[in-house]
C-alpha cells in the first residue's frame, strides 16, 4: 500500500513536470523573436589573400611591347572587395619604343578589379619622364603635377580628379580645383577655380 502511494506521486510528478515542460515550450513558441542588427557584418574584417613586398608588374599590349609598370613596397590583395592596396607605388607609362614617358607616385593607392582602373592616394606627384638632367636623371622640378588624389583609367589612358591641383614647371605655377588629363595626347584639361603666377 505504501509502495503503491509512493509510484502514484512519482507517476503524477511525472506528468506534471512533462505537462509544465510543454507550458513552457509552447509559451516560449509564441514569444517575439530577437532581431539583430548587425547579423549582415562579418564576424572579422576582410583578410588579404596574398601579399608582395618591394614588388614590380608589367603590362605588355598584344605585340609585346611594354606599356605601364607598377612598382610598390607592399601590395596587399582583399578577395572579398576584389581590390589590391598598394604602399609607396610608382606607376610608370611607357610610348610606342618602350620609353618611360609619364611616372606617377603616392603613399598608398587602390586598385579596382582587373587592374585598370586605380586611384593614388596622398602626396600624389606626376611628371613626365622625357625631361632629364644632363645626367640623364629624371628632373621632376621642370614640371610636376601634385594633388591628393587622382583618378586613372588605363583604359581610355585618361587621369582625373576633383580635388585641389598644383601645376609646377620653371616657368610658374598654377592651382586649380579638379582637372582632366588625356594620357596619349598629353592635354591637360583644368577644370575651375584656375589661377596661376608665371615668372618673367
Amino acid at each position: 500500500m505504501l509502495f503503491g502511494t509512493r509510484l502514484k506521486k512519482r507517476v503524477l510528478g511525472i506528468i506534471g513536470l512533462t505537462l509544465l515542460g510543454a507550458v513552457v515550450h509552447l509559451l516560449d513558441t509564441q514569444r517575439p523573436k530577437d532581431i539583430d542588427l548587425f547579423s549582415d557584418v562579418p564576424d572579422k574584417p576582410s583578410e588579404p589573400d596574398y601579399y608582395a613586398v618591394n614588388s614590380t608588374y608589367r603590362t605588355y599590349d598584344q605585340d609585346g611591347r611594354l606599356v605601364r609598370s607598377i612598382q610598390a613596397e607592399r601590395l596587399l590583395h582583399f578577395p572579398d572587395e576584389q581590390q589590391t592596396q598598394l604602399e609607396a607605388p610608382l606607376l610608370i607609362t611607357y610610348d610606342e619604343q618602350g620609353r618611360p614617358l609619364w611616372h606617377a607616385s603616392s603613399q598608398r593607392a587602390l586598385i579596382e578589379g582587373d587592374g585598370d582602373h586605380f586611384q593614388l592616394n596622398q602626396n600624389v606627384i606626376v611628371w613626365k619622364s622625357d625631361l632629364r638632367s644632363n645626367l640623364g636623371q629624371i628632373n621632376k622640378s621642370q614640371l610636376r603635377l601634385l594633388t591628393d588624389i587622382l583618378n586613372f583609367d588605363l583604359i581610355q589612358d585618361i587621369a582625373y580628379t576633383h580635388a585641389p591641383v598644383r601645376l609646377e614647371s620653371d616657368q610658374g605655377k598654377m592651382l586649380a580645383d579638379g582637372l582632366h588629363a588625356n594620357l596619349k595626347t598629353n592635354q591637360i584639361k583644368l577644370l575651375a577655380n584656375v589661377r596661376g603666377s608665371y615668372v618673367q
